[in-house]
């Protein structure tokens, strides 16, 4: 069995495609074709299954992901048995993460880090916190870096960093005096901005809603949280955030607080970390998981 199939595989995995996967190893499309059709003589199973146009993991497939990851961990560690004394700080580095603490937390971190061991690649992938515990299982991510939505996966290492509210917000020019969200069974006139329908917080919000029988008489997708925030700040629409994304135009007046009565403890979330029990510690992981805990002594973001 041949390591570089291996990594071929993975990298399928990871990019989507075998001409994404081909670009990134710097191979000819034919010759990542061959790799993985090597590797299907070898298993006796097929990987991949083309569905229209697509190349699609079969369950076979999806169900080797994790021993496949093991097994280049592994060859990792071994070659890297020289220098077990965690000293060297080379190689790559695969994070997930949600978008609002990649964007408006972890960019002193990621300052660090690249301070600290610029020849190291990091890659980065924004997802769904619901979504990342299952990446971190099976290998496609070294580490996650997520708000705590209770998802426990066996395997896991979990450690807790930080504690955030959530807040909901509009715009300074909104009657407040015509929206109470104390009040049930109501229409609310106004918007509500999501950026991801999924997110922990927008969900707590949707039960409290569907508790209270409250609509609104419109609502509006937004991928990105700048422009969730500078339509609420236009007085397009509501929405509910981590308290610290929008701290600033709190502070500045430029969008104002919505007052809403969650339940006791509804109103917190909390930033964690996990990653495989059986994942090989390297260096970089190690230095990026002392800056998390090293943030997480500083100060505790409410």
């Amino acid at each position: 069995m041949e390591l570089k199939n291996l990594i071929t595989f993975k990298t399928i995995v990871e990019t989507g495609s075998f001409q994404n996967a081909s670009f990134q190893l710097n191979y000819a499309q034919s010759t990542v074709t061959n790799q993985i059709q090597q590797l299907e003589n070898e298993f006796n199973v097929k990987l991949f299954e083309k569905v229209g146009r697509q190349m699609m993991l079969t369950q076979a497939g999806k169900d080797l992901i994790p021993h496949i990851n093991s097994i280049i961990d592994t060859m990792s560690l071994i070659k890297n048995y020289h220098n077990r004394d965690n000293t060297k700080l080379e190689g790559e580095l695969r994070i997930a993460l949600p978008e609002s603490l990649l964007t408006y937390q972890l960019q002193p971190i990621l300052k660090k880090f690249h301070q600290e061991a610029p020849n190291v690649k990091l890659h980065l992938r924004t997802m769904n916190c619901y979504q990342i515990p299952s990446e971190v299982h099976s290998g496609l991510v070294d580490l996650g870096v997520y708000y705590d939505v209770e998802e426990r996966i066996p395997n896991l290492i979990i450690n807790k960093i930080w504690k955030h509210s959530i807040v909901l917000i509009g715009s300074p020019q909104l009657d407040t005096t015509r929206i109470d969200f104390s009040k049930p069974n109501q229409t609310i006139d106004s918007c509500l901005l999501t950026n991801d329908p999924d997110s922990i917080f927008q969900k707590r919000l949707n039960r409290y809603l569907k508790k209270m029988n409250i609509n609104f008489s419109h609502s509006m997708n937004i991928r990105s949280i700048e422009t969730i925030k500078r339509s609420t700040q236009s007085n397009l629409g509501i929405a509910i955030l981590p308290r610290f994304v929008v701290e600033k135009e709190l502070t500045a007046n430029d969008i104002k607080e919505i007052p809403i009565n969650f339940s006791k403890g509804q109103t917190q979330i909390e930033t964690i970390y996990a990653f495989h029990k059986n994942k090989w510690m390297s260096p970089s992981m190690k230095l990026f998981i002392n800056l998390l805990e090293n943030e997480k002594a500083d100060e505790e973001f409410i």
